[in-house]
């Protein structure tokens, strides 16, 4: 497997994967290598996976929750349960911790992503609240169709040290 910063020529590998292309454009504006990155994971010659790492307020100011954090974390069906995940997070880890950060965030919907809830403790992440907490964001399908969704986070942290 191999992980590294998304460009555009992986456009359309990542609308294969989830067809999005204005999302993923706008990953890789607001993605500079600086304050975000945005990484891929390959295997076979495919790109089967993406996450986001966070790392200050974004050139778009994006600002998230708690910074440095991992966000949008996606790997296709097809790929999961074989260690891509856990590869993305840890490639994740090691760019916060280059760049000198000791902790690393990460918020979850405990409802749609209980699999994630696993794999974060799994990976030493504790949560930092007892219940979840209700929040609303622009979603979009498989099809790059937006569509608003209501739902409850959980945010859980990594110390990197």
């Amino acid at each position: 497997m191999k992980i590294w910063q998304a460009k555009k020529e992986d456009i359309q590998q990542l609308c294969d994967l989830r067809n999005n292309e204005q999302l993923f454009r706008a990953y890789l504006d607001e993605c500079d290598g600086k304050c975000a990155y945005f990484l891929v994971a390959e295997i076979a010659d495919k790109i089967v996976g993406f996450g986001l790492v966070y790392l200050e307020v974004t050139k778009n100011g994006k600002k998230k929750s708690h910074l440095p954090k991992l966000s949008d974390l996606f790997v296709g069906e097809k790929h999961r349960r074989k260690g891509v995940a856990t590869a993305l997070i840890q490639e994740g880890e090691l760019v916060a911790k280059n760049y000198g950060y000791s902790k690393l965030y990460v918020s979850i919907d405990p409802v749609d992503s209980s699999e994630m809830i696993f794999l974060a403790k799994k990976l030493s992440y504790i949560p930092l609240q007892e219940r979840p907490y209700p929040v609303s964001a622009i979603y979009y399908d498989m099809q790059g169709q937006a569509y608003e969704k209501h739902y409850f986070r959980l945010d859980f942290e990594k110390n990197l040290l």
